[in-house]
């Protein structure tokens, strides 16, 4: 199995890290010597450990967008019974955002 290493130089030391693999880091004198001192601690580390994976589930398993589609769409569900007042807020939306474009393209003509 490969992990990524981190290795960064610091007053003449090289110290290598695997993010992936919590305390495991070591330093050398040079960039080999850290990262073959690294390799060992993830070796010696892992022979001590047992791996494995769950799953998890989450509730939404995708980031909240509320300018999605989808979103809209779930979100219509929940007015049921109240379509008319949906629709003159949709209608108030519109109109608002055709005035502000309005607004905005009178301000780029030039004078």
């Amino acid at each position: 199995m490969e992990y990524p290493v981190i290795v960064e130089q610091k007053n003449g030391v090289y110290r290598a890290l695997i993010p992936t693999l919590p305390n495991v880091s070591a330093e050398g004198a040079s960039y080999e010597e850290a990262v073959r001192r690294a390799q060992q601690a993830a070796e010696a580390y892992l022979s001590k450990v047992v791996v494995t994976s769950v799953e998890v589930e989450t509730i939404q398993q995708r980031p909240f967008n509320p300018r999605s589609p989808q979103t809209w769409i779930n979100s219509a569900g929940r007015f049921t019974g109240d379509e008319e007042a949906m629709q003159t807020h949709i209608e108030e939306i519109y109109a608002e955002r055709k005035r502000q474009q309005e607004l905005g393209d009178r301000e780029a003509e030039p004078s």
